[in-house]
């Protein structure tokens, strides 16, 4: 009670006795399947096509998305077709999914900058590296091809040395004979130059030769290239003649040489084709040193070639996923942070990091800063926190505290050398560019995140700005600027003090949403207590405004049967169910044999439209269901929820799977299988010509009433919550007769009511002796009985014409 104790004017407020009830949205839908990309198991509100292309993505291939799996984007762009306005989508990916990540690297050996000795192919597991001793097992390497750009983790298995020869004439197998050949001058010398092409020479002696012998020329350049190998064809006195013309020109200085075998013969484990380029044979390299001669033989194809370059083979864990040419890159590096893509799916395979150096400060150093020393003065420290990294010439060094005013930075540990002054420093601050593309290469999306920080303590730290990923719980953070991507921290303080390897556009890669392995059980999901972990059909119970529920595209009595359990539990919610794709009039009849539920509805058959994946003009089969959700929500925004939906044109479409005539229907209707009907012969489209419910219940035969007495329900239950904990007494009683009362006379004046007058439309009951009795009172059972006289579609509209003879009038 108000106290009124000194003198005065009190101004209350009395409640009013009417609580009116807010009529229950019935057109929000909730969908399950799978998409492009986007959240899992979380129950998104999309509001248009472009908003579900955006966050989702577009239509799915069903070569890769079989079975139903691609059935939900075409039944969003079926809803928002044909009238829906709100649908939730909850997106289910397979056990194995996995996000796309890519691994940002520090530089970790400065000095050692190995290439690739030889071309490495796609899927290759071993690398050709030019400098012996390089590299090592469990060395992660970057390979720095541009956008091609890979880590490789090295093993340890053995290093295999390879020689590479300067070009084959010809293709040879695995197994092929290579052979290291000792080469010993001759006893004379060429005479003069030789030109190319010439045929003979002269020699200061000749002794020791023979017809047939072979001689290695070998150029006073010094070129391989420039060698030759030489067949005697003939010998008179000095002169010598050649099985075949020269192919260079060579100066008096070049020497000849005899050729012999030396040492046994090392087979080749791969093949070998014909090429002009350096060939590096997978036969053991050992002892095999750049200008060296070899022979190469198999059977009778045989030739000879000079070592030009030497390589180490090392093995590496995983395939390469691109090829790279000889001489890419191999930079040694250690992974600082983690990039991950924000969704598991193969979508982040398409994303594209680059990241450039872009500091907040740029100054000098203004006194001499003495090695040993944790302090230094500079020009201006403005931009300088806790956390900054500053780049001191190379070196890295870590910010403990800064005053802006003075310009005293205090460092985490001590100068490693004299910092003179004037010398340059910049703070270590970083742009990262993320950018989607699309299937023909072409920038989709893209977001800038300038002067951010990889240092935990920096106010613009990367795991804040763009978003942290939670490495415990797999899933990105809600905070965070970006849509695309999140960071996760795996370093340490001394990796954070190598240089970062920057300008280097890299594609993240390794994302797979694992549709092959997506079974029943995913779409079923999980019913877990907490909301966060729930999934599947379950993931939409964290969603209370969902009336319209589908999972587009399957077909599975074990799913549909979950998806009903889903809405009995709900309470409020109707579910749309799809017939198997191909199915005859006596398949479908058979399938709506496994439902008796006053909480679904049956529909046959599929849909045609074009098919985005094939040829022009081919067309495709969907899932109805979207469509039919659509049609819900454009009839009960236009009309209300107690039309029947159906008699309504399907847009969007461009024809049946099957077309059923009239009796065909008079088969399929009376077992509340809902059909589609072709009607563009009589000028009317296609159309939705069925509106019943998949129950044997009479009571319940409409899609209609069934909705409309779950508005009301739904409606009901939120808007007497007011009255819990309420004196359940007449005051409250009447007041909640009224509240009700009121609202089912706005139901009844919009129609959705049978009767003239309110009294014939419903009746609310309650009181002492009415509907309670002392022992529900004493319980705290306020008990209302209401009654509703929903109006039925005219689902048979009869004409009743017969002949009358005509009356005569006076």
């Amino acid at each position: 009670m108000p106290e009124y104790l000194a003198p005065g004017v009190y101004v209350e407020e009395v409640p009013s006795a009417n609580k009116p009830i807010q009529a229950a949205g019935t057109s929000t839908a909730g969908m399950v399947g799978m998409t492009q990309r986007g959240p899992v198991n979380r129950p998104t509100l999309m509001t248009s096509r472009g908003a579900f292309a955006r966050n989702f993505g577009g239509l799915l291939d069903p070569l890769t998305y079989s079975r139903g799996r691609d059935a939900l984007p075409y039944a969003v762009e079926g809803f928002f077709g044909n009238g829906g306005a709100r649908v939730y989508v909850t997106r289910i990916v397979g056990p194995g999914a996995a996000e796309s990540t890519l691994a940002l690297v520090a530089q970790t050996a400065v000095n050692a900058t190995p290439v690739l000795a030889g071309q490495a192919g796609q899927g290759a597991t071993t690398l050709l590296v030019d400098a012996a001793g390089a590299l090592g097992a469990d060395d992660t390497v970057l390979i720095a091809d541009g956008t091609g750009s890979e880590m490789v983790a090295v093993t340890a298995d053995p290093v295999v040395p390879r020689a590479g020869i300067a070009g084959l004439s010809r293709s040879y197998p695995a197994g092929t004979e290579v052979t290291l050949q000792t080469v010993t001058p001759i006893a004379g010398t060429l005479t003069g130059d030789l030109e190319a092409g010439a045929d003979s020479f002269e020699l200061s002696d000749a002794a020791g030769l023979a017809v047939g012998q072979t001689l290695a020329l070998v150029d006073d350049s010094g070129d391989t290239a420039a060698h030759e190998i030489l067949e005697i064809g003939g010998l008179a006195g000095t002169t010598v003649s050649l099985a075949r013309p020269l192919g260079h020109a060579h100066a008096a200085a070049s020497t000849l040489n005899a050729v012999a075998d030396s040492g046994a013969a090392r087979p080749t484990a791969e093949a070998h084709g014909a090429t002009s380029g350096t060939v590096f044979l997978s036969a053991d390299g050992a002892g095999l040193a750049a200008g060296a001669l070899v022979h190469v033989q198999n059977g009778g194809d045989e030739e000879y070639g000079w070592i030009a370059a030497t390589a180490e083979q090392v093995s590496i864990a995983d395939p390469l996923s691109g090829p790279h040419m000889a001489g890419t890159a191999l930079v040694p590096a250690a992974p600082v942070l983690s990039i991950h893509a924000m969704w598991p799916g193969g979508w982040g395979n398409a994303l594209r990091v680059t990241v450039t150096r872009s500091p907040i400060l740029e100054t000098t150093v203004a006194a001499l800063a003495p090695a040993g020393g944790i302090t230094l003065t500079l020009a201006t420290a403005f931009g300088l926190f806790p956390g900054s990294v500053l780049d001191l010439g190379g070196t890295l060094v870590t910010v403990a505290a800064a005053e802006t005013e003075s310009g005293t930075v205090t460092l985490t540990a001590p100068l490693a050398t004299d910092l003179a002054a004037d010398a340059p420093v910049s703070s270590v601050e970083y742009r990262v560019a993320a950018e989607r593309l699309d299937a023909d290469g072409r920038v989709a999306e893209d977001e800038v995140f300038d002067r951010v920080s990889f240092a935990p303590g920096h106010p613009r730290y990367a795991g804040r700005i763009i978003g942290l990923w939670d490495a415990a719980t797999g899933r990105p953070s809600d905070s965070g600027g970006s849509v695309l991507i999140r960071v996760e921290d795996t370093t340490t303080e001394a990796t954070r003090r190598m240089p970062l390897i920057t300008g280097v556009a890299r594609m993240l890669a390794g994302g797979t949403d694992d549709a092959a392995n997506v079974t029943d059980a995913t779409y079923v999901g999980i019913a877990a207590l907490d909301p966060g972990n729930r999934t599947g059909i379950q993931a939409m119970e964290n969603r209370s405004d969902i009336s319209i529920c589908a999972v587009p595209g399957q077909v599975s009595v074990t799913v549909q049967k979950a998806l009903i359990a889903h809405c009995n539990k709900m309470a409020y919610r109707f579910a749309v169910l799809d017939t198997p794709q191909g199915a005859g009039v006596e398949a479908a009849k058979t399938h709506r044999q496994n439902f008796d539920t006053t909480r679904a509805a049956v529909y046959y058959p599929g849909l045609l439209v074009a098919d985005p994946f094939g040829a022009p003009g081919d067309r495709r089969v969907i899932a109805p269901s979207g469509h039919v959700a659509g049609i819900y929500a454009r009839t009960d925004i236009a009309r209300g929820v107690h039309k029947a939906p159906a008699n309504e044109v399907v847009q969007g479409i461009l024809g049946l799977e099957t077309v059923l005539s009239k009796g065909e229907q008079d088969v399929l209707n009376p077992v509340a299988v809902n059909c589609f009907r072709d009607f563009r012969a009589e000028f009317r489209g296609l159309r939705l010509y069925g509106a019943r419910v998949a129950t044997s219940d009479p009571e319940w035969t409409y899609v209609n009433v069934r909705r409309l007495l779950l508005f009301i329900e739904n409606s009901l239950d939120t808007g007497l919550q007011w009255a819990v904990f309420e004196p359940n007494s007449e005051p409250l009683w009447a007041s909640v007769k009224q509240s009700v009362t009121n609202f089912l006379t706005t139901v009844w004046r919009s129609g959705a009511l049978e009767g003239t007058t309110p009294e014939e439309a419903f009746f609310v009951n309650i009181g002492y002796d009415v509907t309670m009795t002392q022992d529900d009172i004493d319980n705290g059972r306020m008990i209302v009985e209401i009654g509703v006289a929903p109006v039925k579609p005219a689902e048979f509209v009869i004409v009743r014409i017969s002949q009358k003879t005509r009356e005569a009038t006076s």
